[in-house]
């Protein structure tokens, strides 16, 4: 009897919410224009420029109600992203919703003098979902939008799909806005954030695509680094952020030997010696399938595998060893070493605090890849 007493409370509640509310907050289709990408980039005299891609919707008869036929752009400047977007609402005829943008794009020049004023204006909006995805690219970024890409009418749609496959290759790796958040507020580590390029289709010279490639590294939320392909992979692997690459070593002239790597594990160690010195053990453990093989004149034995085995180590290695030098050489601790020291040894951490980046710009790094050959996919 009770259930039911409450089951009639809450339902008179809801329908007094319904009455009270009433349908003030709905909106016809013809009343609104959808947000779905939006490029930031220097205006002129210190502001911000922002331009929006906005799907066309259309509400007749020959296709289903909501239908996106194509897009649009609209553009507007400001002293402030927030105020931009208030501008640009002067320029449409219709109430701009900005809480299905998929994916933002900041220029790399506008990065390079922070992103702290644009993240706090994104954050003042409120529409923007935490899953937002958040690119950086060289040049103007609002031209990003307008590229075509092959079956795809929304940049914002081919953004997800190219950073996912790039996710999947450890050529980059995607971060929306709770990541960015989290890692401005927390100072756990420094931050990346995924690059996007134009590049020229390999067919036709003439046609232009957009691709994800390497990281961008920030100091705070400055811009100071981009991270290319092997750079990329070995800060991936080292983060235990790995979720799939290519390995590749020689065996003949201009002939491979190829791998997948299927699992990946690393463990990193810190410590300070009494002269406050860093030094950071890292231990990556790796599995592995071979998956192609050039040279015929190879035989697969245990010997063979072994020796595969050694040469991977060194490989792998070698592409975490250029993360390490490229983030000691721009000062930025995106595997969070600060803060592991923080947690084992606080009594250091806190001499060590205040000249972190100088101290991480001269910590001794030493790296052991163990590689293990699971499965070669051939008769032995």
């Amino acid at each position: 009897m009770s259930r039911l007493i409450r089951g009639i409370a809450a339902a008179m509640l809801i329908g007094l919410c319904f009455i009270i509310a009433g349908c003030k907050g709905s909106m016809e289709l013809n009343e609104i224009h959808i947000v779905h990408s939006v490029a930031i980039d220097k205006g002129k005299n210190g502001a911000v420029k922002v331009t929006a891609e906005i799907a066309k919707l259309t509400t007749g008869s020959q296709q289903p109600k909501g239908m996106q036929e194509n897009t649009f752009y609209l553009s507007s400047e400001g002293s402030s992203l927030f105020e931009a977007a208030r501008l640009m609402r002067a320029k449409s005829d219709r109430t701009l919703l900005w809480g299905h943008t998929t994916a933002i794009i900041f220029s790399a020049d506008l990065a390079r003098e922070g992103i702290d004023k644009q993240i706090d204006d994104i954050r003042r909006l409120r529409q923007f979902r935490n899953s937002t995805l958040i690119y950086v690219m060289e040049g103007k970024a609002y031209e990003a939008l307008k590229v075509s890409m092959p079956n795809v009418s929304i940049s914002s749609q081919a953004l997800r799909g190219l950073s996912e496959g790039g996710e999947s290759t450890a050529l980059t790796e995607q971060a929306s806005l709770i990541d960015i958040y989290e890692d401005i507020i927390n100072h756990y580590k420094d931050m990346t954030i995924p690059c996007i390029e134009i590049v020229k289709d390999p067919v036709d010279n003439k046609i232009q695509l957009l691709q994800t490639r390497g990281l961008f590294a920030f100091k705070g939320t400055r811009l100071v680094g981009f991270m290319r392909g092997q750079e990329t992979k070995g800060f991936l692997r080292a983060s235990n952020r790995i979720s799939g690459s290519i390995e590749a070593i020689s065996c003949g002239p201009k002939k491979m030997v190829t791998f997948e790597s299927i699992r990946n594990r690393t463990k990193i160690k810190p410590n300070v010696d009494q002269k406050l010195h860093p030094m950071v053990q890292i231990d990556i453990f790796t599995d592995l399938n071979l998956t192609s093989l050039q040279c015929d004149n190879i035989k697969i034995n245990s010997k063979t595998i072994a020796n595969w085995e050694r040469e991977l180590n060194n490989h792998i290695a070698k592409e975490v060893e250029r993360y390490i030098q490229f983030s000691q050489k721009h000062k930025v601790d995106l595997l969070g070493i600060g803060e592991m020291i923080h947690r084992k040894q606080p009594a250091m951490w806190r001499e060590l605090k205040k000249e972190w980046p100088e101290k991480y710009a001269e910590a001794a790094f030493s790296v052991k890849v163990h590689a293990r050959i699971n499965n070669t996919n051939f008769t032995m």
